[in-house]
């Protein structure tokens, strides 16, 4: 009786099923989610991961090329440009990874997707072994929702990079000049902070 029950139950089975023996239809990738982070193991791939962040939306991976200082002995500093600075007195005083996050994740809170583009064009370069120093000059084109802030954001920034002990690279200080013509990125940064 168990015998017939259970070659039963398997013939049922068996039917129930359009072939057991095929492979199953490979889903779609998920494109929505996708996130884009290169190993920083070159100090280029700094900036290529901030544009891919920013691209993105990923506000961890644009933390990430930020300097972790419980690998480090520095910290981060943030130097904005000097009429922001004067304008938006306080803000950048004590400015930390934290600060970035939150601008970040505010900035991204007014925006819709694929509404935020960075660029980069490298001005020059030193390194070391261990640090390096990049020139970059910027263009940040940001469609947000807010009245009175301005769409495009255009300077020069000094980085000040360092290469931690696994060999991953990370900015440490940033330095944030004005074009005198464009609002600049001290200047995104005020407005959303």
């Amino acid at each position: 009786m168990d015998r017939i029950f259970f070659v039963s139950l398997l013939i049922i089975l068996g039917l129930a099923c359009e072939n057991p023996f095929s492979t199953r239809k490979p889903e779609p990738p998920d494109t929505q989610n996708r996130s884009t982070f290169i190993p920083p193991i070159n100090p280029e791939f700094v900036f290529i991961n901030l544009q891919f962040a920013v691209r993105e939306r990923n506000v961890e991976n644009y933390i990430l090329s930020f300097i972790d200082s419980t690998r480090s002995q520095r910290r981060f500093t943030f130097v904005p440009d000097q009429g922001t600075a004067t304008a938006n007195s306080g803000t950048f005083e004590h400015w930390s990874i934290e600060n970035e996050r939150l601008y970040l994740f505010q900035l991204l809170q007014a925006t819709p997707s694929d509404s935020l583009h960075l660029n980069f064009r490298e001005e020059s370069r030193s390194e070391t072994s261990e640090t390096a120093v990049f020139i970059q000059n910027y263009e940040m084109v940001v469609e947000h929702s807010r009245t009175n802030i301005a769409t495009e954001f255009r300077g020069q920034s000094k980085f000040f990079l360092e290469r931690n002990e696994t060999g991953d690279w990370a900015i440490y200080r940033w330095e944030d000049f004005s074009n005198s013509v464009d609002p600049s990125w001290s200047d995104l940064k005020a407005a959303f902070q």
